[in-house]
């Protein structure tokens, strides 16, 4: 009999594009039940707040180092010297994330009250005494956060992808589950340790895997030998790198704090997340299935590899990314009514939350397809680069915002984190190409400006049932409807390389069954002999 294939990478692709969708629209029902219940009151601010300071302190302290410094390093002694020396690697590495967070966890929890002050100087004293109250509650998710990332790298760099992907969505499940039993009993104080009990859930749900690899953790001071003093130097350049998130939803968060009494920060907030769930789904599911294949390919000398992953990734993320940009842009109020506006989340917190999104939109394409250029150049051991991105990127940001903050409303503040990534990628691409990692060929550019194009000759049919007034459900389904086939049409029009693809492979599918069958006859064949 012959073994059992593998699925390739298309395979791992499509398992982890359903587990993420499902995960996404998890979260988005949990931002739902939240809006329900909390809309854009003192609680909400207060919980919003108090949530984003664990995670900006982790992506500011601790953040892309986990994987990014691990994964490189990690496959490295996987090809050179073997399995057993990568997860001895791999246990020293934990003990040092483990110490390293419960630290910040501490220092977090003590220093809360001017945490907050720093991240919303402007809400009232009552919010922020809230505010508080909850991060100390929600400070140990760091901990969870760190090893669960770290468990992620592991598994990632074993060839295992579906586990990590189900990671949020067990955590939105626990959510889930709370906002709909329990918080009318606990609310706001419940909510946030049911976020914590997710985290831990993250991290424990990766362990039978692990075991399964012949993982074992032990409880250690983490050895300083070659290999962690390697990913530790390598940690300071990638997590600069990744600062440009953290720091200018630092600032974008001061300077919403004094706008609409607060409101503005929840509703940046329920516009990012939006944001991050449609980009996530695509750009997630690219980066974190390429980054160790693209750090395997670099171990062994294959630059020609990385640079095809680089470009095949970045051309289909265009084309699916661009046609969803535009539609949620002018979608935007419609999209958001369907959505959050219920309960405690009225028309003006509609208003509000749509021109976050509709600005935000502006960078979408692009961050989708830095997150790609991002982890090539840390697969490529050139850390550096992202570095240096990211500080010209943080500044064109703080300068924007600081200059022309008097002007700045609620959807300016969005507009200029999508400025901020638009300089991002263009540096890291400067830096890509000098470095050889991938240059994008004129053919390359031409098919992302197609898809490009064919987005655009949305906009006036989109422009058209948004101004019909038909009221937020119909107009929703027309424009996502017929904006999705205009689309299709104008790219096969444009002779579009992407769903000529797509085509093949569904060709390709459907001829499989019958090459399976004629396979398993031969397989009989041969055991009759």
């Amino acid at each position: 009999m012959s073994e059992k294939k593998k699925p390739g990478l298309l395979g791992y692709a499509a398992v982890m594009s359903v587990i993420t969708v499902v995960s996404k629209l998890l979260g988005l029902l949990r931002d739902v039940l939240v809006a329900r219940s909390y809309g854009t009151n003192m609680e909400s601010v207060a919980y919003v707040t108090a949530s984003r300071l664990p995670t900006y302190i982790f992506d500011f302290v601790i953040g892309g180092v986990v994987t990014a410094a691990f994964i490189p390093v990690f496959n490295s002694i996987l090809v050179k010297k073997g399995k057993q020396e990568a997860f001895k690697f791999a246990n020293s590495y934990v003990n040092f994330i483990l110490i390293a967070t419960a630290v910040i966890a501490a220092l977090g929890i003590a220093l809360a009250g001017p945490l907050v002050n720093l991240l919303a100087p402007d809400i009232d004293a009552e919010t922020a005494a809230l505010a508080a109250n909850l991060s100390r509650i929600m400070f140990p998710m760091i901990i969870f956060t760190g090893l669960a990332f770290s468990f992620v790298g592991i598994l990632q760099s074993m060839g295992e992808y579906n586990i990590p992907a189900l990671i949020s969505l067990v955590s939105n499940v626990i959510m889930v589950g709370y906002l709909f039993t329990v918080n009318r009993f606990f609310g706001i104080v419940g909510l946030s340790v049911a976020m914590v009990i997710g985290w831990a859930a993250q991290a424990l749900i990766q362990a039978p895997k692990l075991h399964k690899f012949g993982y074992r953790y032990r409880p250690c001071l983490p050895k300083f030998d070659e290999s962690l003093k390697r990913s530790l130097k390598n940690a300071v350049p990638i997590l600069i790198g990744t600062w440009t998130t953290p720091i200018c939803a630092v600032i974008n968060s001061r300077v919403a704090s004094s706008l609409n009494d607060g409101r503005a920060i929840t509703a940046l907030d329920y516009a990012n997340r939006l944001y991050i769930i449609i980009v996530g789904v695509f750009s997630f599911v690219a980066t974190n299935l390429l980054f160790p294949y693209m750090s395997r390919a670099e171990a062994s000398g294959d630059r020609e590899e990385t640079t095809r992953l680089i470009r095949t990734s970045s051309k289909a993320l265009s084309y699916i990314i661009a046609p969803i940009a535009v539609g949620v842009a002018l979608l935007a109020k419609p999209f958001i009514a369907v959505i959050y506006q219920r309960g405690e989340f009225t028309a003006s917190d509609t208003g509000l939350t749509s021109e976050a999104l509709a600005a935000y939109c502006i960078g979408m394409v692009f961050m989708a397809i830095n997150e790609v250029i991002v982890k090539s150049l840390f697969a490529a051991n050139r850390p550096k680069a992202p570095m240096v991105s990211s500080l010209i990127s943080m500044t064109v940001n703080v300068v924007v915002i600081t200059v022309l903050r008097p002007y700045l409303g609620v959807g300016g503040i969005a507009l200029v984190s999508g400025i901020a990534t638009v300089v991002n990628l263009a540096i890291n691409l400067i830096f890509a190409g000098k470095h050889r990692i991938c240059v994008f060929p004129w053919r390359d550019i031409f098919d992302m400006l197609k898809s490009a194009a064919a987005a655009a000759a949305m906009i006036p049919y989109l422009l058209f049932i948004t101004s019909r007034g038909w009221g937020s459900i119909p107009t929703l389904a027309a424009g996502a409807g017929g904006g999705a086939v205009i689309f299709v049409l104008v790219s096969l029009l444009f002779f579009s390389e992407e769903p000529r693809t797509v085509l093949k492979a569904l060709r390709k599918k459907k001829a499989a069954p019958e090459e399976e069958t004629e396979e398993r006859a031969e397989e009989k064949e041969g055991e009759d002999e």
